[in-house]
């Protein structure tokens, strides 16, 4: 009777289970499809200023060379690392794989011989580098499913503000790129100083056919430069740094939501898997146990006969 009782606790306990993971995935893939619709309404505004910052650097110069703090290219002594991962788990290795690539990237720059701060933005991260003993100079914990643009502004800069100051050289930033919805991937990229390159090309994808095709369709758009090219670039550029943050934490949230759904999913199958499993162990006990129960009493019959 012992083993019945227990595994007649465990079925329920797994069913228990399967329920709470099916209701979190139910709930991510709700929190994922508001999040990659934010992403996918925010890519037409990026694209719009990084054209718009290419008009006013060709406006303001030959070949758009200007120079603005922002773009001044240094020899890199000091880096800024900003590692984006989530404030809970639950989410398969969404979180240790973005970790392992800053330490990694981290590891790799000191090889180099440069001075590197980590800033972590997540409980996950702050927890785990405590763990690894990486210093961090700086936690931010205030981001959840939604990333409002005022707190990713106020991290923006005060990374700037290390920029501009010379405290450091290059700042960079390791998250879970969103390329689709069914790839999300952790990768290293440049926020400052800005990239020209990387800047114009980010107009190609939101063009969706080339420039020589958008020119005879009659969409090719040439901007006004007022007052100067020179205040329009003070302003667009810090913008463009700030928006690049704010792009990187809502791919980071919209990974995050995908990578919860599949991690749920996992479980609810795998909770489904067991209580098969422990329902056939229970049937088989069951049937032997009567079995028994069937004998002993014909046995004793035969006793008594």
């Amino acid at each position: 009777m012992a083993r019945l009782r227990d595994l007649k606790r465990r079925m329920v306990s797994v069913k228990n289970t399967a329920k709470i993971t099916r209701t979190m995935e139910l709930i991510a893939t709700a929190k994922a499809k508001v999040c990659q619709d934010r992403v996918q309404r925010a890519l037409p505004y990026f694209h719009a200023l990084a054209e718009i910052a290419g008009q006013a650097r060709r406006a303001a110069g030959e070949d758009g060379q200007v120079a603005h703090p922002l773009l001044e290219q240094r020899a890199v002594k000091r880096v800024a690392i900003l590692v984006v991962v989530g404030n809970r788990g639950l989410c398969g290795g969404y979180n240790s794989n973005c970790l392992r690539m800053m330490r990694d990237h981290r590891a790799r720059l000191l090889a180099e011989g440069k001075e590197v701060r980590v800033f972590a933005s997540g409980k996950k991260a702050l927890g785990w580098m405590r763990f690894q003993k990486i210093p961090a100079e700086g936690g931010y914990t205030q981001f959840d499913d939604k990333p409002p643009y005022a707190e990713v502004e106020k991290v923006a800069d005060h990374l700037i503000g290390l920029f501009t100051a010379g405290e450091v050289d290059r700042v960079d930033v390791v998250y879970t790129h969103y390329f689709s919805a069914g790839r999300q991937a952790p990768v290293t990229e440049t926020m400052l100083p800005i990239e020209v390159a990387s800047a114009e090309a980010a107009k190609a994808p939101a063009a969706g056919k080339p420039a020589a095709a958008e020119a005879k369709a009659g969409k090719a758009v040439t901007f006004t430069i007022e007052p100067d090219p020179k205040t329009i670039l003070d302003a667009l550029f810090p913008m463009q740094a700030k928006l690049h943050l704010y792009r990187v934490y809502l791919e980071s949230s919209t990974s995050e939501q995908i990578a919860r759904r599949i991690a749920m999913k996992n479980a609810s199958d795998n909770a489904v898997d067991v209580g098969k499993s422990l329902r056939m162990a229970y049937n088989r006990a069951r049937q032997s146990q009567i079995t028994k129960e069937i004998l002993e009493v014909l046995g004793g019959a035969e006793a008594l006969a």
